[in-house]
């Protein structure tokens, strides 16, 4: 998986199968690692990676192999995540088979195309995506922010799809000293860690001009970016002092990663959530984000993050230095992010979900019956 989205689907499969439910996922096609047996209940269609980002597979469903496979799998709801290829291809075979259909939000495309220059392309953008969002019973957001945002461009049908995290899987317990000496970090050496997609519009640039600013004041701390995406190589090619590229990290590898740190930043200003500040917060972190978009649904400043003017290196610079200067803000910035991530489960999550789906049902079934 290269991003939080995928990683959101992938455990909401296996979130659903926990509680009993069959669940089918479309795909587009993606290596596996080798040896690693393709996932049962994945139907796969033929695809090429995208320009843009070679890590992410753009999709060519055959629809009528899809509506065959859907027909055969007999389900209640169809859950389109994507507003793409595949998820038109969803749209279409459930509207064959007269199925109801939940879609979801995961993407600002207007944050995403002031920061790619193609501003232009909004217009026509938002004409298909009131088209496509209007096929289906509810769109759900992952955040109230990004729901009123839909709600300004004129989609209203819309519902909350929030995120949690999991104790068993990013707690500070997960601390590992191994990584840190790896990263020639002595014990008492900082450590600041940002963990995402590694791409233009999660601000990393700026982060790196703000580390370089600090270069004379940081001491011996270290910065880690943990993730892959097209600015990766550029990033390893300049081998910057104190900047270590880790690349794509899992499960406790990935743990490990979030609870070594002693400080999380989060330079992104485009997100619809922002699930990693939460996973750094049920680490254990004190976190510096920028003041913007989805995170703004639980970074409160001051409270459990430290929150910084949006799209500006300055800002970044001047709050990593305050957090790599002043112990005891670390120290209540962490105790506060624990407080937040402890009140943020994924079965309360879940249950709100299923309740969406049931209600898609129902609705389908009245209609059937007028």
């Amino acid at each position: 998986m290269v991003s939080g989205v995928g990683v959101t689907l992938l455990r909401l499969t296996k979130a659903l199968q926990e509680r009993g439910h069959q669940v089918r996922v479309y795909s587009a096609t993606y290596a596996l690692p080798p040896g690693e047996p393709d996932r049962p209940e994945v139907h796969r269609s033929p695809s090429v990676p995208l320009f843009l980002y070679p890590d992410v597979q753009w999709a060519f469903p055959r629809l009528r192999d899809v509506v065959e496979d859907l027909g055969q799998f007999q389900p209640d709801v169809v859950h389109v995540a994507t507003e793409f290829t595949v998820g038109l291809a969803g749209l279409k075979a459930a509207k064959q088979l007269k199925l109801p259909v939940i879609a979801s939000a995961h993407t600002d495309y207007d944050r995403y195309a002031t920061r790619y220059g193609v501003d232009w392309a909004l217009r026509l953008g938002w004409h298909y995506l009131r088209w496509f969002y209007g096929q289906a019973y509810r769109v759900l957001c992952p955040s109230s922010i990004y729901q009123e945002h839909l709600h300004r461009r004129g989609v209203t049908h819309t519902g909350i799809w929030s995120r949690g995290v999991d104790p068993r899987e990013f707690h500070p317990r997960f601390r590992s000293e191994e990584y840190r000496t790896a990263l020639g970090l002595k014990p008492d050496d900082l450590l600041v860690t940002y963990i995402g997609r590694i791409a233009r519009e999660k601000n990393l640039k700026q982060l790196l001009l703000a580390w370089e600013s600090l270069a004379g004041q940081r001491g011996p701390a270290q910065l880690a970016l943990v993730g892959r995406g097209p600015l990766e190589d550029e990033i390893r090619r300049r081998q910057m002092p104190g900047v270590h590229v880790r690349g794509l990290m899992h499960d406790r590898a990935l743990a490990e990663a979030y609870a070594s740190a002693d400080i999380f930043v989060f330079p992104s200003a485009t997100e619809t959530f922002g699930n990693s500040l939460l996973e750094a917060m049920g680490s254990g972190l004190p976190c510096l984000a920028a003041g913007a978009a989805g995170v703004m649904e639980f970074a409160r400043h001051g409270r459990n993050a430290w929150l910084v003017q949006p799209n500006s290196s300055a800002a970044l610079t001047d709050g990593l230095r305050r957090l790599i200067d002043d112990g005891d803000l670390r120290r209540k910035l962490a105790a506060g992010g624990l407080a937040t991530a402890g009140e943020r489960t994924w079965d309360e999550v879940y249950d709100r979900l299923l309740e969406d789906y049931r209600e898609a049902i129902e609705n389908r079934r009245l209609i059937r019956a007028a």
